[in-house]
């Protein structure tokens, strides 16, 4: 009977296995099992994973149990798996396996080594393989060695799979998945190797592969690739064999190190790549690696000290002086370039020596001197560290970006810019945290001064209210300049930091608007500002309400939202932290102006109108109450455009203004709703002031005599005193409101005005009784109040006074039967007055007793005595 050649063919006497441990060449008599109690048998795919972990010695005796077991130990699947194991197999997917090259069996395949002689050429050049050595003609092994090695040497080069298996699954998965390649490729490294790594089985320093090998390179590459051999459980005895070869590996590696040592002290750039190489052939030369990057002198010999930059800090704006965090990044960039050069001339690019270099400077150099300097900075001031951090960021930038651009050869702009990421996000949980408390800090604080500024304001008169016409031009000059302001980039200085806070250099005292503008941006002309801002005079418009808070607000918000958009280029979860961050700054932004300035202003204005009472020292010009609250929707409206400038300046750049699911638009949503209701309430009470002060002017100012004069004397057809007042009332403070609102919002307000003085004037006529020469002093006042409503423009609410400037005719018809005819006709009224509501005017005739059945009598058609009892 032949030999078994699990790497070839098998003889056809071959005894066939049916049940594992039983060979026989007779068929057995075939029993009929039933099919429930047919045994369970192990998928391919498991036993496959099985079979990776037999020794290589164990898989013939393994084939030999039965043809299902053959057909496994015959899968590709299994030699790719040892073939990956060495380095030398790929994947090519759909394309031709069969003519696949097959990689040196060594990590670098630029490496090889050449071969003692060309015994087996012919079979390297099948494989792409470059051979090590000729198998030894009598090996010293055991039985078993000896016969696979025996196997291996005279097995054919038959790729075809095993002939006459029957068409089972288990076969044509094997048909369809092994085409023999890896099996083959196998068996020629496997000739190679297996003669020097039995060697150290008796031997270490003076094993065969140093006396057939003389160049160090070629030992180290021929003892990584043993290693590799070694992991496959080649033998029975394969961990005493890798202890052996791993003792000489580490033996090797120390020799090699040390003359890598020496080369380094000497400086010798050509003998530290030959010993480079031969570490990086043996293991990779991680420890190669690691002894030239600690030597390097930047870890241990640099003279730059974080607590130089406090050295010269200004005692009268606390700024930082960053000229010598500037000096040490110009080292480290100045190292980095030299130490590019030098690498490239030891280590081959693929090593990627220089990442691992950068690296090591980042962990041991640049973090350490950052946490330091942030550190101090934190301990010195919060708005210290925060202008600190952006500067240091920014620095590891400028140094991601000389790493990529200036050293040659460097790294690419993904790896560099991600490694400063990396580096610098330890820091940015810290800075966040702190900058979100910052600004909730110092918003809280200009809300906390302005409240105790209010306490603490003494009473004083009345401040000069501004015309309409005036009031427009200032808010378009003070947006016009804000607008300009928030496009100017924060000013810098050479050895500064990039952001500068606008509030840090303004002065604590009393100061106009335009003042404070003026001194918060260096960069912007004062004389500018001086004269678009100061001429405008808006400190008399503010009393509950303060635009210098806003505006203070609004700077420390826009400082903030610029120093945190230096670490936009953020990528993966900081990245969003970091958007997030910058929305919450500016929705901090709106809770704060929003809940805690205007909605308290407008609740105490709301106030101030709840308690007013009209008196004969009210003037008709100017309600104190309603002009203060008047003033406060003007100085509220023009912090809303403030808002809405900065939004469209400032956050277009970081969020979508069209996605209505976004916080920052969420947000703005409910301060506008914020603003709109509070003036909507205030306005609903300022109307019923004004009603209420018309109705006190008309019932204190309104004369009986006036419309029922005593004689029938000429007299003058002009308004009466009261109905010029009231309207004068009226017209002043509707000014007021015009332009601090939408004009939707004016409509309804101009409406209800009309309505409710509608109202009390029907209810102020009919107070009176008009003789026939007073109505037409009644048709004069009535003129008048329409002449107002029509320069309203509402034509929602004209036609009332249309009517009612009509009903005025009812007081100089002296006919009765005209009378009852004109109230008969209430379609002249448009609907708006009925027969009985004209009725009740007629009743306050001064002759109403006389013509009373006159008119009922034409009114209703009847008289008392036409009623007959039948």
């Amino acid at each position: 009977m032949n030999k078994f050649d699990f790497f070839g063919s098998i003889s056809s006497d071959l005894p066939i296995s049916i049940f594992p441990g039983i060979n026989s060449t007779k068929k057995p008599p075939i029993i009929p099992i039933p099919q429930k109690s047919q045994p369970q048998t192990l998928p391919p795919d498991l036993l496959i994973r099985i079979l990776r972990y037999l020794p290589i010695t164990s898989l013939p005796n393994f084939a030999r149990a039965c043809r299902r077991f053959k057909v496994l130990v015959y899968d590709d699947e299994l030699w790719e798996q040892h073939l990956k194991t060495l380095g030398v197999w790929k994947d090519y997917g759909d394309g031709d396996i069969m003519n696949a090259p097959v990689e040196p069996l060594y990590v670098n395949a630029k490496h090889t080594v050449k071969p003692k002689d060309d015994k087996f050429s012919e079979i390297s050049k099948l494989s792409e393989f470059d051979p090590l050595v000729s198998p030894p003609a009598s090996p010293i092994t055991p039985n078993n060695i000896g016969n696979l090695l025996d196997f291996a040497i005279t097995t054919a080069n038959s790729l075809s799979l095993i002939p006459g298996l029957p068409p089972d699954p288990l076969s044509q998965k094997s048909r369809s998945a092994s085409t023999g390649v890896a099996r083959a490729s196998f068996r020629k490294i496997y000739v190679e190797l297996l003669p020097y790594y039995l060697d150290f089985r008796h031997r270490r320093k003076d094993s065969k592969l140093f006396k057939e090998y003389n160049d160090p390179s070629d030992q180290a590459k021929m003892l990584a690739r043993l290693l590799s051999f070694g992991k496959l459980n080649i033998t029975l005895d394969s961990d005493q064999i890798n202890n052996a070869l791993e003792t000489t590996i580490e033996y090797f590696e120390n020799s090699a190190l040390h003359h890598f040592e020496l080369a380094y002290n000497a400086q010798s750039t050509a003998e530290m790549q030959k010993w480079a190489n031969i570490l990086l052939n043996l293991n990779g030369g991680l420890a190669c690696i690691q002894v030239f990057i600690q030597k390097n002198s930047i870890f241990f010999d640099h003279l730059y000290d974080p607590m130089d930059n406090f050295t010269y800090l200004s005692t009268s704006h606390g700024e930082l002086n960053f000229m010598q965090m500037t000096e040490f990044f110009n080292y480290v960039e100045e190292e980095f370039k030299k130490q590019a050069i030098l690498i490239n001339q030891i280590f081959p690019q693929d090593a990627d020596v220089f990442y691992t270099f950068v690296e090591r400077v980042v962990e041991d150099v640049i973090i350490e001197y950052i946490s330091i300097l942030l550190e101090e900075s934190h301990n010195r001031d919060i708005c210290l560290y925060l202008k600190a951090t952006v500067a240091a960021h920014q620095r590891c930038i400028h140094v991601a970006k000389f790493l990529w651009k200036e050293s040659k050869p460097g790294l690419t702009k993904i790896r560099a810019e991600d490694l400063m990421y990396q580096m610098f996000e330890p820091f940015m949980d810290k800075y966040l945290k702190e900058e979100m408390n910052y600004v909730r800090a110092q918003s809280e604080e200009e809300i906390e001064k302005w409240n105790q500024k209010l306490m603490n304001k003494s009473i004083e008169a009345q401040q000069a209210i501004l015309n309409n016409a005036n009031r427009e031009v200032y808010k378009r000059n003070y947006l016009t300049s804000f607008r300009n302001i928030l496009k100017l980039p924060t000013a810098r200085s050479r050895h500064s930091s990039p952001v500068q806070s606008s509030t840090s250099s303004t002065p604590r005292n009393k100061r106009s608007s335009a003042a404070s503008i003026a001194s918060s941006n260096p960069t912007l002309s004062p004389t500018d500002l001086q004269s678009a801002l100061l001429n405008a005079k808006l400190d008399k418009m503010q009393q509950m309400l303060s635009l210098e808070t806003a505006l203070q607000m609004v700077h420390v918000n826009k400082d903030s939202l610029r120093r945190i958009s230096a670490f936009t280029g953020y990528p993966d979860k900081m990245g969003f932290r970091i958007k997030e961050t910058l929305e919450s700054i500016f929705i901090l932004l709106l809770q704060t102006l929003g809940p805690l300035h205007i909605k308290p202003a407008f609740e105490t204005a709301i106030k101030h109108l709840g308690e007013f009472k009209s008196d004969l020292g009210s003037e008709s010009s100017g309600l104190a109450p309603l002009v203060e609250f008047f003033e406060l929707v003007h100085i509220a409206d023009l912090i809303q455009q403030m808002v809405q400038v900065y939004y469209d300046e400032e956050m277009n750049k970081f969020i979508d203004k069209t996605d209505f699911l976004n916080n920052c638009n969420k947000e703005k949503k409910i301060f506008e709703k914020i603003l709109d209701e509070s003036v909507a309430a205030g306005l609903n009470k300022g109307i019923q002031v004004l009603i209420d002060h018309v109705e006190f002017i008309l019932s204190t100012e309104q004369k009986p005599e006036e419309f029922n004069p005593a004689s029938d004397d000429s007299f003058d057809l002009q308004p009466t005193k009261a109905c010029i007042d009231a309207v004068q009332c009226l017209s002043n403070h509707t000014k007021l409101v015009v332009g601090c609102s939408d004009k939707h919002t004016l409509d309804v307000f101009f409406q209800e005005i009309g309505l409710r003085f509608f109202g009390a004037l029907t209810k102020h006529i009919k107070k009176f009784t008009v003789s026939l020469s007073g109505g037409f002093q009644v048709i004069s006042d009535l003129n008048h109040y329409c002449s107002f409503i029509i320069s309203l423009r509402q034509p929602n609410i004209t036609p009332y006074f249309i009517a009612l400037k009509e009903l005025g005719n009812i007081y100089i018809i002296s006919n009765a039967h005209d009378i009852g005819s004109f109230v008969r006709e209430s379609e002249r009224f448009n609907g708006i007055l009925h027969a009985e509501d004209v009725y009740e005017f007629c009743q306050k005739r001064e002759d109403w007793i006389t013509i009373k059945k006159e008119v009922d009598k034409e009114l209703y058609g009847l008289k008392a005595e036409d009623c007959t009892i039948m």
